[in-house]
Formats: C-alpha cells, structure tokens, sequence
C-alpha cells in the first residue's frame, strides 16, 4: 500500500507492543506531552465542561493503546474499541484481562488522575477503564465497508491518529472518515485527533507509512463527512525527536448534522 517504502500498519507483523511502548507509555518518549497527554486534557475538558454527552464511545484509535479512554471513561460506560489488526488486538485483550506482559498505562492514569485534581485514586482508573469497554471489535474499514454486526449506534466517536496510517491517499482518508463516523447519531459528538504534514514514524528503527495532510483538509473532511466544527485546538510540536516528523498535533470537536 505504501509508494514510500515504509512498512505499513497493516503488516500481520506489526510490532503492536513495541509500538505502544515507544510512543504511549512514560516519558522515554519525549513528546509524549504532545501525542498523548494533549489529547487526554482536551478529551477530559470536552467531557468535564458537559459538551460532550454521557452514552456509548465508540475508539477508532491507532495502536494497542488505552490511556486516552481513561477520561472517557468517566461518562462513557458502554466503550467499543474497533482495531484494524489482529495483532493490534491480541496485545490490547492483554491489557484488557489484566496479563503481566500486558503494556503499563500507569502514566496516563496518574496523568489523568492530575486533570481531575485528584477526585480519584489513579490505581483504580485503569480498572473502571477495563470494566467500561464492552466490546473490541476487528474493522479493517479501508478494505471492508460492511460494518461489524455487534458495532452499536454511538453517542460519540473517538480517534486518534487512525486515518493517518491506514489511508493510502487523500480520497481514502475521506472515504474512511465517513465509514468509522457511520454508527455516530445525529447530534453525536466526535472528538478527531489528527497530525499535520506526517510523512513517517519509526519502530525499532524501522519506518512506517503515515499518509501527510494539512489541518485545511482536515477541516474539509470533516465537514464533507456531515459535521458541524465545534472547537480546533493546534499544539505545534517541538520537533526534539527523531522518530517521528509532524508539524502539529490537532484537535477538532464537532457535531454530526447530517448522515452523507
């Protein structure tokens, strides 16, 4: 799939684990304060502030990763996790039934536990997590338009980062916008994490596929897949690491107005 040259996300040996452990784990990572703890303080906002409704999440996110559910989880009590590939699965059941070789989001849950000032212990936040999601559903939406049978209509989509590395080209970043924001009702919320100009991010010294766009075609996308633009937030990034080679992380709240 990828012109590049780059190994692709949905390779059956994608390093899920390794994945998770570089870029959402602790602070080894040195933008974590931007691909991960800046997409957990806006989702906390959007959901503390009230805009965003209690009812059933639907996470179209990238990786094995949990961390950013945490927030969600305190008005989300039916969360579906829909994962492109198995591999990305098998590694977030780990976590999910509590196994030792599970990846640790202790940082995240004591990140949050910081958010909310301390209203709850941060040792338990993982667990009230765990208990919310109902379901973790296989969807590889770039190569199935059939959706999953035990997916339920949602009161709010999640994602983060997910277009980016499963859209071969532009047209397919669109068309895979519309198919994981099929099962969002009317007036439902979707909170869409994004990055800006990203050609590729590294793995154990091997690069991976990440399709480039800007936050203009960002926008449009959002508004030809049937939304209404609530909130933009862009973090530029720091740019001190070599793994990988965004611009800017971004943030785009929006309500749907109508199915396309």
């Amino acid at each position: 799939m990828s012109s590049t040259g780059h190994k692709h996300y949905h390779d059956k040996n994608y390093p899920a684990k390794r994945f998770v452990e570089v870029y959402f784990c602790d602070d080894r990572f040195p933008l974590i304060n931007e691909n991960m703890e800046f997409p957990m303080e806006h989702i906390h906002k959007d959901i503390d502030s009230g805009v965003v409704k209690e009812g059933t999440l639907i996470d179209f996110s990238v990786g094995a990763t949990a961390s950013h559910l945490i927030p969600a989880c305190n008005v989300f009590k039916d969360i579906y996790v829909v994962e492109v590939n198995k591999v990305n699965i098998d590694e977030f059941e780990k976590w999910r039934q509590g196994k030792q070789d599970a990846v640790n989001f202790s940082y995240g849950a004591k990140f949050h536990h910081k958010l909310e000032g301390g209203r709850e212990a941060w040792h338990l936040k993982e667990d009230k997590t765990r208990q919310a999601i109902k379901g973790v559903i296989q969807w590889d939406i770039s190569n199935d338009d059939q959706v999953p049978v035990a997916l339920p209509q949602a009161d709010c989509i999640l994602s983060l980062y997910l277009l980016h590395v499963i859209s071969k080209d532009k047209e397919a970043f669109q068309s895979n916008l519309k198919k994981i924001t099929s099962r969002l009702k009317i007036g439902g919320s979707l909170l869409l994490f994004s990055v800006t100009n990203m050609t590729f991010y590294e793995v154990d010294t091997q690069k991976f596929f990440v399709l480039p766009v800007d936050l203009d075609f960002i926008k449009q996308a959002v508004i030809n897949a049937g939304f209404v633009i609530d909130k933009v937030n862009v973090l530029p990034s720091k740019k001190n690491c070599d793994l990988v080679d965004y611009d800017s992380i971004i943030h785009v709240r929006c309500r749907k107005e109508r199915n396309v």
